[in-house]
């Protein structure tokens, strides 16, 4: 059995990794005005990306609707490639895969409060808080990942498509469903 049938494992070589680049101003856009559901694309996308690059046996569709039990490998993939890219390691983001797990964890415990009207407004506070705090956590991943892979602005995915828009809105409407729906509760008309 010859080094380049081995399993890469085996030959102690890191495979070349690629991961989803994108801007900070289309990642925060797409992730906040659809409620934090870009992250699922979000983490599919990586994963994809990921698995064209190394060949890797993985299903990113799976990793990208369970997230938070891939998480922690996503983001320290991401180190791993910015290290051998940048030759310095990156200030460490594991720790932003913890956070995102947690306040993920949370937000959707808010949110099930909050259907069942459970410590509101407190429980419906909660979710946007959830949701500012892990977005900001998969930023400093996407920050990695885009200096990981060359383009530290996100430069080459910065332009909104139609698909984008059509999101956009679709999340524009949930928005002003969600603004309505927490006055309601907040001021008791409900």
């Amino acid at each position: 059995m010859t080094e380049t049938s081995l399993p890469k494992s085996v030959t102690d070589e890191p495979a070349e990794m690629a991961f989803y680049i994108v801007s900070a101003r289309k990642f925060w856009t797409l992730n906040i005005m659809t409620f934090g559901f870009y992250s699922v694309y979000w983490f599919y996308k990586h994963w994809r990306e990921y698995k064209k690059s190394t060949g890797d046996d993985i299903w990113p569709i799976v990793r990208g609707l369970f997230s938070i039990f891939f998480a922690h490998s996503l983001f320290s993939s991401m180190e791993v490639q910015y290290e051998k890219t940048q030759s310095t390691p990156p200030n460490g983001i594991i720790h932003y895969a913890t956070v995102f797990v947690v306040f993920s964890i949370l937000g959707n415990v808010g949110g099930r409060l909050a259907d069942n009207e459970i410590g509101i407004p407190y429980t419906i506070y909660s979710m946007y808080i959830t949701l500012l705090i892990s977005s900001f956590c998969l930023h400093k991943a996407q920050t990695v990942a885009n200096f990981a892979c060359g383009d530290p602005t996100g430069s080459n995915n910065d332009r909104f498509t139609l698909l984008n828009f059509i999101w956009i809105f679709i999340g524009l409407a949930f928005w002003m469903l969600m603004i309505i729906g927490t006055f309601a509760l907040v001021t008791g008309q409900v």
